[in-house]
């Protein structure tokens, strides 16, 4: 359990979370005031998100090579590439353990990556029906 802390505490939140109860009210009340901003920062936000997913993806992917080669040297009886063999040799067990926590992390990426997804579209679908219902109306 202590680990699962750590991973929490040191995985970034990726995916901002917005208060549609708010904006969908704003939108009901044609708030342009309220509801442009959100729309506005979309752009830069999806891009921001899209730089941190693909930088974390970069980072497992290469701890996985890493790992991957350690392993194989493990196998094979001689020292993982790079290693410089003054540093002892990781275990079976640190490796299936590094492994397994490089699972969590693509996974807790893929949840980011399958949230931020639904967000998006429910930002667009929002911001399709405020133009739709709001087209031409002034602010109460």
């Amino acid at each position: 359990m202590p680990f699962l802390l750590f991973l929490a505490a040191t995985t970034p939140q990726i995916v901002e979370s917005v208060d549609f109860p708010a904006l969908d009210a704003a939108i009901e009340r044609c708030d342009r005031a309220s509801v442009l901003p959100v729309f506005a920062a979309e752009a830069h936000r999806r891009s921001a998100a899209v730089t941190a997913f693909y930088e974390e993806q970069v980072q497992i992917a290469a701890e996985r090579i890493a790992t991957a080669g350690k392993r194989r040297a493990l196998r094979e009886g001689g020292a993982a590439p790079g290693s410089g063999q003054s540093a002892p040799a990781a275990s079976d067990q640190e490796l299936s353990l590094k492994q397994l926590a490089l699972d969590d992390r693509q996974h807790a990426l893929d949840d980011q990556r399958r949230l931020e997804t639904m967000r998006q579209e429910a930002v667009d679908l929002k911001r399709q029906y405020f133009l739709s219902k709001c087209a031409g109306k002034k602010s109460d």
